[in-house]
């Protein structure tokens, strides 16, 4: 035990001498700064991410949002700027957080829309960035000076493009036509070429930025009288200068092309001339045509002297003809007045016979069975009356028209009207009346007298009326 004691003692005082040492390297001076390297700290913020593509003619929206309205703001600004915006893939979170992003994002996107082209504008981890071609440097630091306005995190990919101007040659030697020329796109390339024959030869490229200042569709409009006119020229754009050469077959083809070269808003060059050989043709044709013009005069003047005489013996025949035509006018006045008094009497037969019906239909309706074209004992009766009267009157044709009220469908009130006149004709011919001086029509219930609005009423609009024909 006594070995074990020094050693226990020993070990006592390095216990302590630790101690005090870990007590001294952890005190720090006030006076004294230290790095010290903080952990880094994992946020749970997560960020709504899209992106907007120009395609074709118009633009995509894709990408998650907190909610529908953050699209709906975005594609509100494509309405006003008269674009069209389709979303593909969108979808919400409410968990996501970024309106920051959507405010910069209405901010530059009139800019976007109108300076840009092949453009993108991508938000993702509270960053936007922006792609393109842009149509101007003062376009591009008008976007960067909208994205230094936020405190987010931006970056701006675009970069600008400088406009050239289209070039094209056409030319045309007799019927072979060739079409060349550097265009930006299909579309400017197709606006010549729907204009020129199926057999052009052509040697076209296309190349980026390359506008068109109006000469497409000022050759577009000269083109078809070109083609037509011209026997041999070419029609050139190049430097912003349109030019057109060639040979014409006459003075007309020549001032057509220049009207229509003084109607265009752009620098146009014109080295029209006319063919020496048509021109040469046309003076013959002119010299031929003054020869015919002195033939045709002569011979025109022996036409008149010819016509003189004959005009004389026309007008001895014309004077015996009007006294014929006096005598057959005269004629024509008696039968008209013949005709005049022949038609009064008739007018006034029609008349008495229209005066005598209309007071038999007062008293006596001519009565059928409920709902059928039969006659009653007193429609039958009615009718034997109304035929005594047409015997009085043997030059008077009547139409015979039924009319019903609208109960009932409008096609069986039209059957039903039909076969109740249909039933007083055969009446009236069973009693002597010609069926050619009758005419009957059922009108069904097209034509009532009075709104079928009660009883009274739609008994008024069940007739049988009986018209005099030709008054």
């Amino acid at each position: 035990m006594k070995r074990i004691w020094p050693w226990l003692l020993l070990l006592l005082l390095l216990m302590i001498l630790c101690v005090c040492t870990k007590q001294e390297s952890i005190h720090v001076s006030s006076d004294t700064k230290t790095n010290v390297t903080e952990t880094p700290i994992v946020s749970d913020v997560r960020y709504i991410d899209y992106a907007i593509t120009q395609k074709d003619n118009g633009y995509v929206l894709k990408g998650n949002f907190t909610n529908t309205q953050q699209q709906t703001s975005l594609t509100q600004m494509f309405t006003v700027a008269s674009s069209s915006l389709i979303k593909k893939g969108t979808s919400t979170n409410v968990s996501l957080v970024g309106e920051e992003g959507i405010a910069l994002t209405r901010k530059i996107l009139p800019s976007f829309i109108e300076n840009y082209k092949n453009g993108k504008i991508t938000y993702s981890n509270n960053a936007l960035k922006i792609y393109g071609d842009v149509s101007s440097y003062d376009a591009q630091h008008a976007m960067q000076r909208l994205l230094n306005t936020s405190k987010l995190v931006t970056q701006d990919h675009s970069s600008v493009y400088v406009e050239k101007p289209i070039d094209f040659h056409i030319k045309k030697d007799l019927e072979a036509v060739s079409f060349s020329g550097t265009f930006s796109n299909e579309s400017q390339i197709e606006v010549l070429r729907s204009k020129l024959p199926a057999s052009t030869t052509k040697h076209l490229t296309q190349a980026k930025n390359h506008i068109d200042k109006g000469s497409l569709n000022v050759t577009a409009g000269i083109l078809p009288h070109f083609m037509q006119k011209y026997t041999r020229g070419s029609i050139q754009y190049k430097e912003t200068v349109l030019s057109v050469s060639g040979t014409v077959r006459s003075q007309e083809d020549l001032e057509s092309m220049q009207t229509l070269l003084a109607q265009t808003s752009i620098p146009v060059k014109n080295h029209t001339t006319i063919d020496p050989i048509a021109l040469a043709q046309a003076q013959e044709a002119a010299r031929v045509a003054a020869v015919a013009l002195a033939t045709a005069q002569a011979q025109e003047s022996a036409k008149l002297e010819e016509a003189r005489k004959a005009k004389e013996a026309m007008l001895a025949k014309e004077k015996a003809l009007a006294e014929a035509e006096a005598l057959k006018l005269e004629q024509v006045k008696q039968a008209q007045s013949e005709a005049e008094r022949k038609a009064q009497e008739h007018a006034e037969l029609a008349a008495d016979a229209k005066a005598k019906i209309g007071t038999l239909l007062k008293i006596e309706n001519i009565e059928f069975e409920v709902a059928k074209g039969s006659l009653t004992p007193k429609g039958a009766s009615t009718v034997s009356k109304l035929a005594n009267i047409l015997k009085g009157y043997p030059d008077i044709n009547v139409e015979i028209a039924g009319h019903t009220d609208s109960d009932g469908s409008a096609q069986f009130n039209a059957k039903l009207s039909q076969s109740r006149v249909d039933m007083v004709k055969s009446k009236l011919v069973t009693k002597g009346i010609e069926a050619k001086r009758l005419t009957a029509k059922g009108y069904g219930e097209s034509k009532p007298l009075v709104p079928n609005t009660s009883d009274e009423n739609k008994q008024k609009n069940r007739r049988v009326e009986i018209n005099i024909q030709g008054e």
